[in-house]
């Protein structure tokens, strides 16, 4: 995993491929990621995707998660920051396909130093395509 040192007026960029995945694969099958590919979660409650993300001083950011969902359900799922839930069953709506990505933001506490990020699915079907996160 590559971490990025978020400084005060910058943003952070964190791609699919720099995050850790127990359950699930890195695809690219379907156009439009922005990096080598995107995390295709285990269709399973409890897959997820967490990233390691470095902050210069404690500090609320935004943060901002790429998706893709080409269903026609939503994909619900759990966002915690260094193991506090801070969404719960957040909504990821369906996208016009798997090649239509869309972002959603939330604010989020970042203590000084590295910080787990970590979206986990809520159902058997699994969370979106995950492409990147953006810290602000």
């Amino acid at each position: 995993m590559r971490g990025y040192q978020l400084v005060s007026g910058s943003s952070g960029v964190y791609r699919a491929d720099e995050a850790r995945v127990p359950q699930g694969t890195l695809d690219t099958d379907h156009t439009g990621h922005s990096g080598t590919g995107y995390v295709n979660l285990a269709n399973a409650p409890g897959s997820y995707a967490e990233w390691t993300v470095r902050a210069a001083a404690a500090s609320t950011a935004s943060l901002e998660l790429r998706y893709a969902n080409g269903t026609t359900a939503d994909r619900p799922m759990d966002i915690s920051v260094n193991g506090t839930r801070i969404a719960a069953a957040r909504p990821f709506p369906p996208t016009a396909d798997w090649d239509t990505w869309t972002t959603s933001t939330l604010p989020v506490s970042l203590k000084s130093g590295a910080n787990t990020v970590r979206f986990t699915s809520t159902t058997a079907d699994g969370g979106p395509n995950l492409d990147r996160i953006t810290v602000r």
